[in-house]
């Protein structure tokens, strides 16, 4: 009788206990269930705008064309995938009999993963498909930019004031089934017309293709940008240093070699013209320029990706004599977060390149035997990109040029700011700021902004 009052208080304790445990794993499981319900919720509206511009698209297509149509389930598979033979070579696309549609998706590789339309068209004046018609488009940069010295100088490069920063004019298509072919001109400063780019992309095997042509060389991972593709809008101080304002573009030869590997892993080799004014400029005909480029990318998650880069690139100059050689190398290291949920709303980009450049310079005019002395460069940018909202951008860079300079060289670095309303994929106004400091004069302190905007169907840009 005396142990009884001991026994029930140690059931109570023990029932008191377990409750305990039951309400707070209650309450976490109603936390996770919240959390589970948003994410769904935000993953049904992502689906009905994806269908909502399908059918826009689809009414689009249906209200501009009265050609013959002939569905066909999926996409053109990207650049660089495999291509299924027809019955004989150069069977023409509009041949497709009683095979109906089976071999059509394979035949066009669209470069940098263009998606196309849900349906094929036949153009009843021709017989060919809209797929050979190129894709035309214009892009506009207009620039207005203050800067805090220099402004007495009427021909300084930059200054102070409005212009058309750049005019470009894009074409591009399917030659054939085999061949698919890019043009991109430019104006700069509605005066000085060139063309930048003009190039043939053959796809041979499902990891194998040849680039024919004039394109930036794939150096790291800004050189190959055009101007509207800046994450920025100036080019970073080393690339500016080490091939100049043109940065290297180049008429040559290229392979393109996907590795099989389990991450995406590619490698670049090209033959180049080498006729760049600052590196290379050679004094023979014979004297190319041959680049070595490397890629790799890894999913580290859903969301997130980190790419590594490594360039080197070796070729001759025009300092006096043959044997002056020129090379480059360069490595970059980019850093993507795209959540899957919120893809519109939320991302950051952290990228890192370092670049080096050698340039020989040959003996002493006057003396005759003493050796001039290597003109070298090297310098770093690294930036952060964030998408704050869905139209909104807050950016930041630092460059730094001079862990090596010529002689009449000195130390640059410069801080920037940027702000960017990006309303939708074809246009954007982008406000940034500088800091530079280039131990010649006294600091400058640079205001730019810019609207940048393209007309037409203008290609998807490289990830």
């Amino acid at each position: 009788m005396r142990t009884f009052p001991f026994g029930c208080a140690l059931m109570l304790a023990i029932f008191t206990n377990t409750a305990q445990l039951s309400a707070d794993e209650a309450l976490h499981i109603n936390k996770r269930i919240k959390i589970l319900e948003q994410k769904l919720q935000n993953s049904k509206n992502l689906e009905d705008e994806i269908e909502g511009l399908k059918n826009r698209l689809e009414k689009f297509e249906n209200k501009s064309s009265n050609t013959e149509k002939q569905g066909f389930d999926g996409q053109f598979p990207s650049y660089n995938r495999a291509r299924q033979p027809q019955n004989y070579p150069g069977a023409p696309v509009t041949d497709i009999g009683t095979q109906g549609t089976q071999d059509i998706r394979n035949q066009f590789p669209s470069y940098n993963r263009t998606p196309q339309s849900a349906t094929f068209e036949r153009s009843t004046a021709t017989g060919f498909s809209r797929m050979f018609n190129p894709a035309i488009s214009a892009n506009g940069l207009l620039l207005g930019t203050y800067r805090s010295v220099d402004n007495d100088n009427t021909s300084a490069g930059t200054k102070t004031g409005f212009k058309v920063q750049e005019v470009e004019l894009q074409a591009t298509a399917n030659v054939d089934n085999y061949l698919r072919a890019n043009l991109v001109t430019a104006f700069e400063d509605t005066s000085t017309f060139e063309i930048e780019e003009f190039y043939v992309d053959a796809v041979i095997t499902q990891d194998f293709s040849i680039r024919l042509g004039k394109s930036f060389a794939n150096f790291g991972k800004h050189n190959f940008l055009h101007q509207h593709q800046f994450p920025f809008i100036d080019a970073p101080l080393v690339n500016l240093k080490v091939f100049g304002g043109e940065a290297l573009n180049e008429s040559g030869i290229g392979i393109n070699y996907l590795v099989p590997l389990p991450w995406y892993s590619e490698l670049i080799f090209n033959v180049l013209e080498g006729d760049n004014d600052v590196l290379l400029n050679g004094t023979s005909n014979n004297q190319f320029a041959y680049l070595l480029h490397a890629k790799n990318l890894w999913e580290l998650n859903e969301d997130t990706t980190v790419e590594a880069t490594g360039s080197f690139l070796f070729g001759k100059n025009g300092a006096g004599t043959d044997n002056n050689s020129s090379f480059a190398t360069g490595g970059t290291l980019t850093f993507k977060w795209i959540p899957s949920v919120e893809a519109r709303y939320r991302q950051v980009e952290w990228q890192t390149e370092y670049i080096h450049s050698e340039r020989e310079t040959g003996v002493n005019a006057d003396s005759g035997s003493i050796p001039n002395p290597d003109e070298q460069r090297a310098g770093i940018y690294s930036y952060l990109k964030y998408q704050f909202d869905q139209n909104w951008w807050a950016q930041g860079r630092i460059d730094y040029y001079g862990f090596e300079k010529t002689l009449e060289e000195k130390d640059q670095y410069r801080l920037s700011g940027l702000v960017g309303f990006v309303p939708s994929e074809f246009s954007a106004v982008r406000l940034q700021y500088n800091y530079l400091d280039d131990k010649l004069t006294r600091n400058e302190h640079q205001v730019l902004l810019q609207l940048n905007f393209t007309m037409g169907s203008h290609p998807a840009h490289n990830y």
